[in-house]
């Protein structure tokens, strides 16, 4: 959240750049900073007149040039917005992706050019989700003239902020470990979070909380929200509706390997926590040194009760022979992880 902030903070500041580029996975902030710009730059009375937005797949460099080297109309600034900018991305993309790439590099002068020397008078903003060639003349040219802002996905503890402020705006409320279930349900995306949240309001009516049970009713989950069930029935030796959960992860397309991965991460993540727990420390404390939320640190601590150290350190060496044997076509996934599983359960390790 920290980038978009200072992104902001400069702009109210009048630290305006004359050429950005807003490119990574979170879109819903893209846009928002787009529309603060917008409000910010674009006053009455002219407005709209310094105002273009182009779609990036559609327009020459030639075009872009062009509109941003026009003067404001009765203003201090022109907005020009390029939206689905590829003249950054790198030749790897699809077949749109290199047609936009040779035509980058038939048409690169006027780009770079302006790039080199832009209109002191306009703001030009390219937005792209795509991964962009950081070694490109363009790329390295807009960095040293003007600002390049990476839009990741938030950390958790952002979003639980995040949808603990819309639940307010909307007279609402969303506890900290209900907002965080709903991102483990849905996914970091802010487009994602915003419209369910839309929707659990609107289901909810007139009761003022959220509730557990709401997010169950109305959304799917996604991956780590099955990845802490699994390992749920995993701790509680509930090895039927472990094996089902490993299953429903199959089925939603998920590798062998990539499963393994999961399950190994939640564990080596409970390890981290056994470790530390001894220190008396608080669940926030732990949170800071794992880089997780404090609500995903109490459900690792109440997962980590069903295991000694030894036994996690042991299921960890495991499931990393199993992953080796699968990858070297030794053992199929499934029989695999079933035989392991079934073993946990007829030799426990004895709990001090």
């Amino acid at each position: 959240m920290k980038y978009y902030l200072d992104l902001i903070n400069d702009l109210e500041n009048g630290k305006i750049a004359p050429v950005y580029l807003f490119h990574g996975e979170e879109a819903f902030l893209q846009e928002k900073a787009v529309q603060r710009f917008r409000e910010k730059l674009l006053t009455s009375p002219a407005g709209e007149f310094n105002f273009d937005v182009l779609d990036g797949e559609e327009v020459t460099e030639g075009d872009i040039v062009m509109r941003a080297q026009a003067p404001p109309f009765m203003a201090r600034w022109r907005l020009v917005v390029v939206r689905h900018a590829p003249f950054f991305a790198s030749n790897s993309g699809g077949s749109g992706q290199k047609r936009a790439s040779v035509s980058a590099r038939d048409s690169e002068a006027p780009l770079l050019a302006y790039v080199r020397q832009p209109a002191l008078t306009t703001c030009l903003i390219f937005t792209t989700t795509r991964p962009v060639d950081r070694r490109s003349r363009l790329f390295k040219a807009l960095k040293e003239r003007g600002r390049v802002v990476e839009f990741t996905f938030l950390q958790t503890r952002d979003l639980v902020r995040w949808l603990e402020k819309q639940a307010r705006l909307a007279r609402k409320s969303i506890t900290p470990a209900v907002a965080g279930l709903l991102v483990r349900r849905v996914g970091p995306s802010l487009f994602v979070l915003n419209q369910e949240m839309a929707k659990l309001i609107s289901y909810t009516g007139s009761r003022e909380t959220i509730l557990e049970e709401d997010i169950n009713r109305l959304t799917v989950p996604v991956l780590e929200e099955n990845i802490f069930q699994v390992v749920d029935a995993i701790g509680e030796r509930r090895i039927g509706a472990a094996l089902e959960g490993i299953r429903e992860l199959m089925r939603q397309g998920q590798a062998g390997p990539a499963i393994l991965a999961m399950v190994a991460r939640q564990f080596r993540l409970m390890l981290q926590v056994l470790e530390l727990t001894p220190a008396k420390q608080s669940p926030g404390e732990i949170a800071a040194k794992l880089g997780v939320p404090p609500f995903a640190v109490r459900k690792l601590l109440v997962q980590a009760g069903n295991f000694t150290r030894e036994q996690v350190v042991t299921l960890l060496q495991q499931l990393l022979e199993l992953d080796r044997a699968v990858k070297r076509g030794r053992v199929e996934f499934y029989p695999g992880i079933e035989m392991l599983l079934l073993e946990m359960v007829w030799k426990p390790a004895h709990r001090h």
